[in-house]
């Protein structure tokens, strides 16, 4: 018996009892939806997102290769339009001759609930939640917890080798100069491997934080110029994310415009 966790949207956020997607922070013409279930190749994948209105859209695929996670692709418009309303995601896996379901999951689309931020706030996670930050890729699930002020990386195991830990989106100004930086200390004398650092709207902007253990906490910082008025994603990305045993603990993560 295989347990598949419900399907999500990416950028959605984390609020109870229903989750909300803002189409504002949407970029380009794509909304990656992901489902943290290990597929493997040959399992046939149906999804359907199903709107109050009753307009339902299918997606149906073969898995290619074996994989950690579930991401694929729908098109902006169809989400956009949805807005002021509720979808359901349904997902359901076939795996030889048997079939799996996984919950259905209910997100509401520009609802309010995902606030942005301007620069100059710090991001204590003192309140013990996310505050805003949305875990990404091998990340999502409920594999990140909130314990004392920091975000807890704390992965048994991935095929994923690469990816965005959690992102963020925050208003910038055109022509504006802005630092960021955040605080990471190992979960372990030894390190688990993991390479992190910062990135703005996928590109990184600041260099390696490495060989991070629990002797002392490190610090990555990057500095970017905004190149118009808007929202841009801030992230934290790990480029070497270990096959197992992955533990790390993530705070004080600040952003600021330069005086």
């Amino acid at each position: 018996m295989l347990t598949i966790p419900p399907l999500r949207f990416v950028l959605q956020d984390n609020a109870l009892p229903i989750p909300n997607l803002s189409t504002r922070l949407l970029i380009g013409n794509a909304v990656e939806l992901f489902c943290p279930f290990a597929v493997k190749q040959g399992d046939f994948v149906n999804a359907n997102l199903i709107g109050e209105r009753g307009r339902t859209y299918n997606l149906s695929f073969e898995v290619e290769k074996d994989e950690a996670g579930l991401n694929f692709l729908t098109h902006r418009s169809i989400i956009v339009g949805k807005s002021g309303t509720n979808v359901v995601l349904i997902l359901r896996v076939r795996r030889g001759s048997d079939v799996y379901f996984a919950p259905n999951a209910t997100v509401s689309i520009d609802a309010g609930g995902i606030v942005v931020p301007v620069p100059g706030t710090v991001w204590d996670f003192a309140d013990g939640t996310f505050q805003s930050w949305v875990p990404q890729s091998v990340y999502a699930g409920r594999v990140l917890h909130i314990v004392n002020g920091s975000v807890v990386v704390d992965l048994p195991s991935s095929q994923v080798t690469k990816a965005h830990i959690i992102t963020q989106p925050v208003s910038v100004i055109a022509g504006r100069i802005y630092d960021v930086s955040f605080d990471v200390l190992g979960g372990t004398a030894a390190g688990d491997g993991s390479t992190l650092y910062l990135t703005v709207d996928g590109s990184r902007i600041g260099a390696n934080v490495q060989n991070i253990t629990n002797a002392s906490t490190q610090t990555g910082t990057g500095t970017f110029t905004a190149s118009s008025t808007g929202t841009v994603h801030l992230g934290i990305f790990n480029e070497t994310i270990p096959s197992r045993n992955h533990l790390l603990f993530l705070g004080n993560i600040r952003m600021a415009p330069k005086p």
